[in-house]
């Protein structure tokens, strides 16, 4: 395996992890607040190290680099992790990490009526199953205490809906940028973005004695440098040396990840209606890529 795939599985790897974690943090630090913080701590990570590797300085690209960059952000980062959070409170790290799986389907509609793109049978047989999960999803279960009510779903599916859009972004405006400066460059427009909405929206409600608590600070912190730094890190260093198909096949990682820690170490359950979803939703992840990555390793061995 290169390290183009090793870079985006633990990218995605990472993110599935991260689910429960933050969905616990949401018990007692506003959403602005911490998406704002972990941006900022995601910078000042990177840009320490931008610093001491010499890598392209961030505030020296021109003006279209930025805005292209700052969609990205605004659509991958921002919109996709505030609908995320607001939808924790009407569902479990589970089930929007199986909704969020559901982003290479989205692509692959986005893809056919915006880019243009063909839409063969198996695809659209994948797309079909992603729905069905995502209903399954729906379906009350025996056990409703970690279940997902309509609001929830409405805010996880605009969350999926933002990163989809990121994807289709980054399809269509393309930045030949090194894997740092352009991790840098997110987290740094991500906290411009989200700093005024955290004064605007959760100054009155934010106890500082209680965001910085122990517990509180080394999560943020975690969050800011894993789940933002060094995923997008990885994202960006991968995603250019694999096959589309294969990146999209990675998105299956992050209901595993976020399944099992759930269930080991923040004591969640898996009910049927979840688990009958994580079934589809992967199942349709592997049949809608599977076939453009055969042929892409093919075609890779031929010019070999």
């Amino acid at each position: 395996m290169n390290m183009g795939y090793l870079n985006v599985l633990m990218c995605y790897l990472l993110v599935g992890i991260s689910y429960p974690i933050a969905a616990e943090s949401m018990n007692s630090i506003p959403v602005w607040t911490f998406i704002a913080i972990t941006f900022a701590i995601g910078f000042a990570f990177l840009y320490i190290i931008g610093r001491a590797t010499g890598a392209p300085a961030i505030f020296s690209l021109s003006f279209k680099t930025w805005a292209i960059i700052s969609l990205q952000s605004l659509l991958g980062a921002v919109l996709y992790t505030a609908f995320l959070l607001y939808g924790f409170e009407y569902s479990n790290a589970i089930s929007a990490s199986i909704f969020t799986s559901i982003a290479p389907a989205v692509v692959l509609t986005l893809s056919y009526f915006l880019l243009k793109e063909k839409l063969s049978t198996r695809k659209g047989f994948a797309i079909l199953l992603a729905i069905a999960g995502v209903l399954a999803l729906t379906i009350p279960s025996s056990d409703t205490s970690g279940s997902t009510s309509i609001y929830g779903i409405v805010l996880l599916a605009l969350s999926t809906l933002s990163t989809s859009g990121c994807v289709i972004a980054a399809k269509k405006y393309d930045v030949q940028l090194p894997a740092l400066t352009m991790a840098t460059g997110v987290c740094f427009t991500g906290m411009v973005f989200t700093v005024p909405l955290m004064f605007l929206l959760e100054t009155k409600d934010i106890d500082l004695s209680l965001l910085f608590d122990s517990k509180n600070t080394v999560t943020m912190i975690y969050y800011g440098i894993l789940v933002w730094a060094v995923p997008y890190f990885c994202f960006f260093n991968g995603v250019t040396k694999i096959p589309a198909s294969a990146t999209g096949m990675a998105f299956a990682i992050i209901p595993v990840a976020s399944t099992f820690f759930s269930i080991i170490f923040f004591d969640q359950s898996l009910t049927m209606t979840d688990g009958i979803a994580l079934l589809m939703v992967t199942g349709s992840i592997l049949l809608s890529e599977s076939n453009e990555t055969e042929s892409y390793t093919v075609q890779t061995e031929l010019e070999s």
